[in-house]
């Protein structure tokens, strides 16, 4: 059942008992003059699930508010229960689009509904959703006076074949309280006959330009103006589904030491949209000046960078997968950038448009994982003997994605679908910089070929395609775990980048600031913080930075905050303690960056 936890972060008087503020575009890369938020309170029902959920009768009566976009489970949300998978919730709330949109189209937009929805107008059902995770659009028929808006959801769990992340119906240790309905923003805007759909660019690869690609309703000519850092603009014309190339002077670069976005303005006869754009590429390469059979590393731009990005998993206690406001996203990255890392991996969570825009505007990397699906195929006990021995075992026959959850094929299918989807969402953002497909072999299956996949639909970006075990032989790293046991260099016969895509973890509680459930989880547990700074700098200065010089170049220690009862964070849950000492980290930082640098000559390592 979900915990009413008394934990608040700063941003709780936002998310509890108000409306969740927007204070800029919801969907920041594809930005329109004109739109309304419809977050705050809308009334609910809990009905049990009768047939299809598309034809299904909607309440009579309604059982109170609650508070979107928060999820049922949580305290935000103002009622903290959990969605039986034989139950539906119908959420209710009168619209009024603006005066001014009259005989205009009008849309509901929804940033992410858990899992299955429908939506009625007035009655009719007018379109439908499966996927917890990816935004989706609905036209709202609208004729001028205001409407009755109906959704209903249903979260059948992981049974019925979804991508779930962390979520579970039974929390604890690595799992936490499922989220079910809206958990992200919903707003409404008006579109003109023939909308713009998209607008992508990618980067030359001669980094002087971009090739930026319109999509539309219908084909249609495409002016693009692109203004430059003097203030000075560049225009270009084509059509919408080609691409237009538009050279650059003088190009700027993103980088995290200068995140620099060129703004859009994108006009067609019909429609107008603001976007953004940066020049960036990231690939695997040799170090300059380093010496013959060094393992080679990510460069960003040519230049040779470690990648050092601590786990988020983007929970908050009162919110749950939902930030309690814009700033705490916010406050999340800006937190780790003052301690010396250069990004974060975003673990089995698709975050709201809004994370990726702060992390493309602050200059953080983010490492994106795909969210889960299927089943482990080890219990925790399991996995560190899998650890310890370095064992890989196959993915491909009919036992291993048995093994998996994967032997149905809708299933693999529905898996599929949303890996895509995720990868055209964020493919526009240049903090992205790596897709992580499967994690300690949940509902890995056909490693190499869904690999193969990512990179057709993607080739700008890396690929850690198994994070932890089970390696396949692909992807760009030698991507591993290390938890409990100490950490060991890499096999001379595997000459991939080194890439410690989790570590650490080590677990200290803090009177006050925890999850009001019995039982702790986490990795190393130490009594006090001291224990904690001495356990941390012994295990970067003795066994971490040492690795550098054996091909280690990238790491992610565990994690950026407490979740629920996993108490490994560096924060708090409610992120009001930060547990090791701050300069420590930042020293720890500098001199694991330093290592990388002595690898090479002239080597001016991105941060």
């Amino acid at each position: 059942m979900p915990h009413a936890t008394r934990l608040r972060t700063p941003w709780a008087f936002q998310a509890v008992g108000h409306p969740n503020p927007l204070p800029d575009y919801p969907r920041p890369m594809l930005e329109r003059a004109e739109w309304c938020s419809l977050n705050g309170w809308w009334d609910y029902a809990v009905r049990p699930a009768v047939g299809a959920l598309v034809v299904e009768s909607q309440p009579i009566c309604y059982d109170g508010r609650i508070n979107v976009p928060f999820a049922l489970e949580t305290v935000a949300s103002g009622v903290t229960r959990a969605l039986a998978a034989d139950e539906t919730l119908f959420y209710r709330r009168r619209v009024e689009p603006p005066e001014a949109w009259q005989g205009r189209r009008v849309v509901l937009n929804f940033e992410a509904v858990d899992y299955e929805c429908a939506i009625w107008v007035d009655g009719q059902c007018v379109g439908s959703h499966r996927g917890g995770y990816l935004p989706f659009t609905i036209e709202l028929p609208w004729h001028g006076d205001p409407v009755e808006v109906v959704v209903g959801v249903r979260d059948p769990g992981p049974a019925a074949g979804q991508q779930y992340g962390k979520q579970s119906d039974q929390p604890g240790g690595i799992w936490y309280t499922a989220t079910s309905g809206i958990w992200q923003s919903v707003w409404m805007e008006q579109l003109p006959d023939n909308a713009i759909t998209g607008v992508h660019a990618v980067t030359t690869d001669t980094l002087d330009g971009l090739d930026v690609q319109v999509t539309t309703e219908r084909p249609c000519p495409v002016d693009v103006v692109v203004e430059l850092p003097d203030g000075d603009s560049l225009a270009a014309a084509g059509k919408s589904g080609e691409q237009i190339r538009v050279r650059l002077p003088e190009p700027r670069l993103w980088s995290p030491e200068d995140p620099f976005r060129y703004r859009l303005q994108v006009r067609t006869c019909h429609d107008e949209v603001r976007s953004w754009a940066a020049l960036r590429t990231v690939e695997i390469g040799r170090i300059p000046g380093a010496p013959g059979g060094q393992r080679h590393a990510v460069l960003l731009n040519g230049f040779p960078i470690l990648l050092n990005t601590p786990l988020d998993q983007g929970y908050w206690p009162e919110t749950g997968l939902t930030a309690p406001a814009d700033e705490a996203l916010v406050a999340d990255l800006q937190r780790m950038r003052e301690l010396g890392f250069n990004g974060v991996r975003k673990h089995i969570k698709v975050e709201s448009r809004r994370f990726y825009d702060h992390a493309d505007r602050l200059g953080m990397l983010v490492i994106q994982d795909v969210v889960n699906g299927g089943k482990p195929r080890h219990s925790l006990r399991q996995s560190r003997f899998v650890m310890s021995l370095d064992v890989q075992l196959d993915d491909t026959s009919r036992r291993a994605q048995a093994a998996a959850g994967r032997q149905d094929r809708e299933r693999r299918e529905i898996f599929e679908s949303d890996l895509m989807g995720m990868i055209g969402l964020l493919s526009p953002h240049p903090s992205v910089v790596c897709w992580t497909i499967f994690n300690e072999a949940w509902g890995q299956y056909q490693t190499n070929r869904i690999e193969a996949m990512v990179r057709a639909a993607d080739p700008t970006r890396l690929v850690d395609a198994a994070s932890g075990w089970h390696d396949q032989g692909g992807g760009d790293f030698r991507s591993r775990h290390r938890y409990v046991l100490g950490l060991r260099r890499p096999a001379r016969r595997d000459r991939r980048p080194f890439f410690l895509s989790e570590f650490g973890g080590y677990n200290l509680v803090v009177d006050g600031h925890t999850w009001e459930v019995a039982g702790h989880y986490g990795y190393g547990t130490q009594a006090d913080e001291g224990l904690l700074n001495r356990a941390v700098g012994t295990l970067y200065r003795e066994q971490l930075i040492p690795l550098v010089a054996r091909g280690l170049r990238g790491c992610v220690y565990t994690q950026v905050s407490d979740v629920e009862t996993e108490t490994n964070g560096l924060l708090t849950y409610d992120r009001q303690v930060l547990k090791p000492d701050a300069g420590l980290l930042r020293s720890l930082n500098a001199e694991l960056y330093a290592a990388f640098d002595a690898l090479g000559q002239d080597n001016h390592a991105r941060r």
